[in-house]
């Protein structure tokens, strides 16, 4: 539907319609259509108002799911943020016990050494100590 613009201008200004005057913008051009009544616009206007609240109820809609996003994300990014700290003092832990476990580790083969000598001494030891005694065996007979 097109609106027609001599119901805007004063009866005086109809040279305006017939393009007398170049000072009337280009887009300014008089199509002869029907006349829209104030009941037609009303019904158009209460139409748009209908438009209008479906689309902000639409809206409010979008804007509700985006706010409990919204509540979601931060709360995850609350536990993502726990979890990285607990994954960090885990690491730190693991190290600490890790150099224990090298530490361990060191004193066990330490111990070996010291036992595998004492074996290889107490070895020596009793072949000595096997002829001590046959020496002491013949001094008595």
């Amino acid at each position: 539907m097109v609106w027609k613009l001599c119901s805007l201008l004063s009866p005086t200004d109809s040279s305006l319609m017939k393009g007398e005057h170049s000072m009337l913008p280009l887009y300014c051009h008089v199509v002869p259509t029907s006349v829209m009544t104030y009941g037609q616009l009303e019904g158009l206007v209460n139409e748009w108002n209908l438009e209008l609240e479906d689309q902000e109820k639409c809206f409010l809609l979008q804007a509700t799911q985006v706010n409990a996003w919204d509540c979601t994300l931060i709360e995850n990014g609350e536990m993502i943020s726990i979890l990285h700290g607990e994954v960090n003092k885990g690491k730190l832990d693991q190290k600490r016990l890790e150099q224990e476990l090298d530490f361990i580790l060191s004193q066990q083969q330490e111990l070996e050494f010291l036992l595998t000598y004492l074996k290889e001494s107490m070895s020596d030891q009793s072949g000595l100590h096997y002829l001590q005694h046959a020496d002491e065996e013949r001094v008595e007979t």
